[in-house]
Parts: structure tokens; C-alpha cells; sequence
């Protein structure tokens, strides 16, 4: 009987973890810390041939405040680039959550990624950031409100 009993509340408990709040909860984390990862590819990623398409691409990660500064200097950047003949190439190497809170749509995370840069002039060069990006949950997903390496990095 307390072997039926021990069953049933297994089966109870692992049934609130699966389909519980918990469980829409963790849900909800890994896809803002997925986000995380995306946006902060996205924005540290652009190719000379497709710089309009990928500038767009950071652009649609964003939300305000730092929508509104990136429209204030994407197209200088945009310039400064093509001149350069630029290409940089980020790709995720890990993000955790630092804060999340589902009810009013916010979450904070740092991520770290591997970059591979060169110009028309240099040779490519290899590094690692790590980034706090500050998201708000919007109708078209998580978007970076702020988003930049961490203190002590370029």
C-alpha cells in the first residue's frame, strides 16, 4: 500500500512538472534565453555583400531605448563598413538567465559569443565578449532594450 501511495505521488508530482505553471515557466526561460543568444548574434554579425539585410536583422532584435540610438547611427555605421570592406561573424558560445520575470515581460542575460572579424586590409581576428542584454518581451518575441559587453571588454 505505501509502495501504491509513493507511485501515485510520483505520478503526481511529475505531472505538475510537465504540464504545471513550473513547467510553462521553464518553458518560457529557455525561449527568452534563446532570444538572448539570437539577438546578440544578430547584432554583432555582418557581411560586406549583405550588410543592408543583416543591419535589418539587428535591427528587428531591438526594441526601445536601444531601437531608437541604433536608428540614430545605423547608417553611418552602415558606411563606415561598406568603406571598410567589413565582416564580422559572431557565434553563440553560451547565455544564462541573471533575471526573469514572467509576469511583466522583462529578462536580463548574459551571453558570450565568439567573434571572427577582418576587413579588406586585415587579416581576421578572434575574440570572445560577453554581453548583458536586457530584453522586454514584445507581440514579435524578445527584444534587446540594452544590450553591450560587459565592463573591462571592447
Amino acid at each position: 500500500m505505501l509502495a501504491f501511495a509513493a507511485a501515485v505521488a510520483a505520478g503526481i508530482y511529475w505531472y505538475l512538472g510537465t504540464h504545471g505553471t513550473t513547467a510553462n515557466q521553464s518553458a518560457d526561460r529557455d525561449v527568452a534565453v534563446d532570444a538572448a543568444e539570437q539577438i546578440v548574434v544578430n547584432i554583432n554579425t555582418v557581411h560586406p555583400q549583405t550588410i543592408d539585410s543583416d543591419l535589418a536583422a539587428a535591427q528587428s532584435s531591438l526594441t526601445d531605448p536601444m531601437l531608437t540610438e541604433y536608428g540614430k547611427v545605423r547608417q553611418q555605421f552602415a558606411d563606415s563598413l561598406k568603406k571598410a570592406q567589413a565582416s564580422v561573424v559572431a557565434t553563440p558560445a553560451g547565455a544564462s538567465l541573471t533575471s526573469f520575470d514572467d509576469d511583466k515581460g522583462t529578462a536580463s542575460a548574459l551571453v558570450a559569443i565568439n567573434v571572427t572579424a577582418s576587413s579588406a586590409n586585415q587579416q581576421p581576428t578572434q575574440k570572445q565578449q560577453l554581453f548583458q542584454v536586457d530584453m522586454q518581451r514584445t507581440p514579435d518575441g524578445w527584444k534587446a532594450a540594452k544590450a553591450a559587453p560587459t565592463a573591462g571588454q571592447s
